[in-house]
């Protein structure tokens, strides 16, 4: 017999205006890097604002790679959830959430 089991999140929502710094050294891998240049070349500070933006470069990239026919708005919100689960697994090695630099 199974038992149920519930899946616990460790992680707590982030404030949409929480302070996004850069504290490592500039990327090698192409979306890290795209996270990088909007924080310093875009100056892009809170976090929704760093999910929006990086969550559309990389959709843009895509479109570029693959064409019109990625372009449906359906995926969209994936992209979004890339950003975020990309942004939170830098945090804290080369990037800040949140709390001073």
């Amino acid at each position: 017999m199974h038992r149920q089991t519930t899946v616990v999140s460790n992680s707590t929502p982030v404030p949409a205006q929480a302070p996004v710094t850069w504290i490592g050294e500039p990327p090698a891998d192409e979306e890290s890097r795209v996270v990088w240049q909007t924080l310093t070349d875009e100056r892009v500070s809170g976090y929704a604002a760093l999910v929006e933006r990086v969550a559309e470069r990389l959709f843009r990239r895509d479109l570029e790679t693959f064409g019109a026919v990625a372009d449906i708005g359906f995926f969209q919100p994936f992209y979004l959830a890339h950003a975020r689960r990309l942004i939170a697994a830098l945090d804290g090695t080369r990037l800040r959430v949140g709390r001073p630099a």
